[in-house]
């Protein structure tokens, strides 16, 4: 059996969906399976251990540049064509992913109109699979694999990617850790495209002089030139204790966060990524909900904003309603209370190495 399996986005998005694939692994095992992502997301599409291939699709990069649009959509159709699949699964759920699945020729599958993000993708689909409401998202995911291969959903959650980690565990350490590999270190994971999910940079200035005052170094990532000047900043505070990394790509920057001690992360794909690669760590939730996005199964402690109208899941924040300023959900996590549950964490893995 050959499957295509469509998820363009997001990095949370796609590591949700491979405790699914490792379901579906396990219901095929000889199957041959394809991933359909965006370009940026293409890489961590291809760490689970099941995915023979991965097929970028650079939808994003023709939003402004619509009329190259029909030459791409026709290069992809021959091309997915080609492949002569025997099913797709459309795990996105949009009315676009719905489409290019479609360009395939073979029968499309995916979340029936009730659990769809878009319920209207659901026309499209040949079999389709209703979820309970409430579900985790990894839970909705595998519910939808078994509902349309009839895969196995009482083995724990596996997200196939216990081959990758060996990889980077046996690689060498980092160039981009330059002197301090070697030295214990906290990975501060600052950024995220959520605006509602920024913590405020005051807080993270703070939580990376209490760790370097208790001598901890920290390191920071960043993806942009506006999370680039934001790590600067944030170096400052830190004094000597503090390295902004070189700009890595998604595996750098899993190599260096398995040699880490521990990471804080708002909630992000990348927060996600370093739980699911079992490095100890703390995530921060203002407008969304562990009990929905969480990783599952995993050391990942857990903190929430704890206000009345979080989780909200906007990515703007409501109570802002436009203006500038932090939100009030973030602005409840202080960086004391995060400095306390990342000593705490410090000090359960005195010494572990991963």
């Amino acid at each position: 059996m050959k499957i295509l399996v469509v998820k363009l986005s997001s990095l949370g998005d796609i590591l949700h969906l491979f405790p699914a694939i490792s379901d579906l692994r396990r219901r095929f095992p000889e199957a041959e399976i394809h991933w359909l992502a965006e370009p940026a997301f293409a890489e961590v599409a291809g760490w689970h251990v099941a995915v023979g291939k991965v097929i970028a699709v650079p939808l994003r990069a023709h939003k402004k540049a619509w009329w190259r649009l029909p030459a791409l959509l026709g290069g992809l159709r021959r091309q997915l064509r080609a492949e002569h699949y025997d099913i797709v699964l459309d795990a996105q759920g949009l009315l676009k992913s719905a489409l290019l699945a479609l360009l395939t020729g073979a029968p499309v599958t995916g979340f029936a109109a009730g659990s769809a993000r878009e319920p209207l993708a659901a026309l499209f689909y040949r079999n389709a699979v209703k979820a309970p409401d409430g579900l985790h998202v990894i839970d909705k995911n595998r519910r939808l694999v078994a509902g349309i291969f009839g895969a196995s959903i009482s083995q724990p959650v596996d997200f196939g990617l216990a081959e990758f980690r060996r990889e980077r565990m046996q690689a060498a350490l980092p160039a981009a850790l330059g002197e301090i590999a070697g030295q214990p270190y906290v990975v501060l994971l600052h950024g995220t495209t959520w605006s509602s999910k920024y913590w405020p940079e005051a807080a993270w200035a703070e939580l990376a002089c209490l760790l370097a005052r208790h001598g901890w170094r920290c390191v920071l990532p960043w993806g942009n030139e506006d999370e680039r000047l934001r790590a600067q900043r944030l170096q400052a505070a830190g004094g000597g204790k503090a390295t902004v990394l070189p700009r890595l790509s998604l595996t750098g920057l899993m190599g260096v966060l398995l040699h880490a001690r521990a990471f804080v992360s708002v909630e992000s794909g990348i927060g996600h990524l370093a739980a699911a690669l079992d490095v100890p760590g703390l995530m921060l939730h203002g407008p969304t909900d562990p009990d929905y996005s969480g990783i599952l199964g995993k050391p990942c402690r857990h903190i929430v904003g704890g206000l009345d109208c979080s989780p909200c899941f906007k990515r703007d924040c409501p109570k802002l309603d436009g203006r500038q300023g932090d939100p009030p959900c973030q602005l409840a996590i202080t960086a004391q209370r995060v400095f306390r549950q990342c000593q705490q964490l410090l000090e359960e893995n005195a010494g572990n190495t991963h």
